[in-house]
Parts: C-alpha cells; structure tokens; sequence
C-alpha cells in the first residue's frame, strides 16, 4: 500500500495527514488449506488451527469479517451468535485483531478453532474466507477460500469384538469365556468409534470371500458405531470358524483395521466350546498415512507463517 504524507501548518501546530492510496484488492495475506486429523488416540485428543488474513486499508465504515461456508459468523473480534446453525461454537472460536497504527489502514485478522476432536469434525471442517463488510453487512470484497479439511480416525484400540449367546450377553469385556451350544444362536458384536468422514463396518468369516448379512446396524447411546451378525452353529467342526469384523475409512488417510472371534476350543465337559480369551486387533494401513500427513500439514504452516 502506497502512501504520501502531506504537512499542514495550521495555527501553531504542525500536523503530519497521511491519506491512505486505495488499490483494487484489499489483501496483503490470505488464509490457507487446512488438513487436520484427529482422533487414532485417547478420546481427550484434542487439535487447533487458525487462519490468518491481513487487510492493506479499510473504507469508511468498514469492518472486516469472517465467513464459513458461505455466512458470515464473526464481525471485527465480535463471534457471531447463529441460532439453529453448526456454523461455530463461540466457546471454541475466536478472533485476533491488530490494527495499523494509521487512518484508515487495516490490520491483522486471524481465526482461532480450538478444541478439535472427532465429535467436532463435521462442524469444523468447511469453507472459511476472509471479508471486509459495511455497517449494514453489505459485503465490499473477500479473500480466498480456504479449505479445511478435518479427519477423524477411530481410537487404536478399535474395533472391539464381542459375543454374545441367548442365554449370555456380553458387551463390557472383550471375548470373555461364553458357553457356546451347536445350533444356539449367537451374536457377534463389533464397536468402533463413527470417524468423519462415517467409517463402514462389516463382517466376514474366515476362507470365505462374501460379506455376512448384518442383522442389526446402528449407533449405541455412547456414540460408537456397531454392527451384529447372529450365527448358529450346526456341527462341531463349525466350532473352527473365524469371524472377523472390518472398519474402514474411504478418505484420504486409508483407515483399515480389524478384530476377530474364534476358534472356538473345546471346554472341559466337551460338550460346550468358548472363544479364545484374547480378541486380535490389527490396524491394515493408515497408521503411517495420519502421520506423514500430521508432519506434512505442520511443515506447510510453517511455510506459510514466514
């Protein structure tokens, strides 16, 4: 931005005026793409970002604002209150400002999202841009968009298998040693955190190539994903079955990971089989994606922050 400082004598005092030289775009610093993951933790794992944009002047009567796909839901330091909306969370999000130290100059502007964990993603995640307004929130110009692009990975320790019979229900230990009867149905139980984007789910058995037919489908009142196929075995050699349950993410970070039930051993009255004590888990892949992209993403914030 250009400006011509002018000295005026009037009286007795000497007074430096410095009218601000308007160009045709308004910003010196525009925000960025943002790629966050979070979750593939503890469920307290929380994350941050912030987005700058820096004003070369303002015209009279004009504030500078942020928008999130395609509203505006702050106004100078001011967050804005959308009732009925996902837009922001005023607990979370906040604004810095400086300005210059002159008429009608700008100033610095930055966006700061806090707390970011996986029930948040859907809300943080969008399009941000930088605006200047007028009083009556007629919108002069606005920056680049940029793109934030939040990811939410299950906890390493799902999914989580577990089996129940009808006359046994077992949800709060993994596989616990359960009476299983040939021709009594079962329950195969698997649990994982939804992620965003939503994970899917499915069952499987071992050496067999098809998907097994859920029986129910849904979401506990803690909030994790589930999925159940019942079975009834009808021999013994049935008892050398494995089930394994699926989770797997179709975005960018290529989130694969399992858990599985059985064999099934024969018990001490040989006439009842249990599941083995352990249940495996084993995350496929996406482990050394979510972190060359943590790393990745952190090395761009530092370029952009010089």
């Amino acid at each position: 931005m250009a400006r011509k400082c002018v000295g005026l004598l009037l009286s007795v005092t000497f007074v430096m005026m410095c009218p601000v030289v308007y160009s045709d775009y308004q910003f010196a610093r525009e925000p960025r793409d943002q790629f966050i993951v979070v979750g593939n933790g503890s469920s307290d794992d929380s994350e941050s970002f912030s987005l700058q944009c820096e004003v070369n002047y303002l015209y009279p009567n004009e504030r500078v604002g942020w928008r999130k796909n395609g509203r505006f839901i702050s106004i100078n330091e001011t967050i804005l209150d959308l009732p009925g909306t996902d837009l922001v969370d005023s607990r979370r999000y906040t604004v810095d400002q400086q300005f210059y130290d002159c008429i009608g100059c700008g100033g610095w502007y930055k966006l700061n999202v806090t707390g970011v964990t996986p029930e948040t993603a859907a809300m943080d995640s969008g399009k941000y841009q930088c605006a200047t307004v007028y009083d009556d929130f007629q919108m002069d110009q606005y920056s680049m968009t940029a793109v934030v692009t939040i990811y939410a990975v299950p906890r390493q320790n799902h999914p989580l298998c577990r089996l129940s019979s009808a006359t046994q229900y077992n949800i709060s230990v993994a596989t616990a040693p359960i009476a299983v009867v040939p021709y009594e149905t079962l329950t195969f139980l698997c649990l994982s955190d939804p992620g965003f984007p939503p994970v899917n789910m499915s069952w499987s058995q071992r050496n067999r190539s098809r998907e097994l037919q859920p029986s129910k489908v849904g979401q506990t009142s803690e909030g994790l994903s589930f999925i159940e196929y019942e079975w009834a075995p009808s021999n013994v050699l049935d008892m050398n079955a494995v089930f394994t349950c699926r989770v797997q993410q179709s975005s960018i970070l290529q989130y694969d990971s399992e858990c599985s039930i059985g064999p099934f051993i024969e018990g001490s009255d040989r006439t009842t089989y249990v599941p083995p004590i352990s249940e495996s888990s084993t995350v496929l892949a996406g482990s050394f994606i979510v972190i060359t992209a943590v790393i990745i993403n952190i090395l761009i914030n530092n370029i952009y922050r010089h």
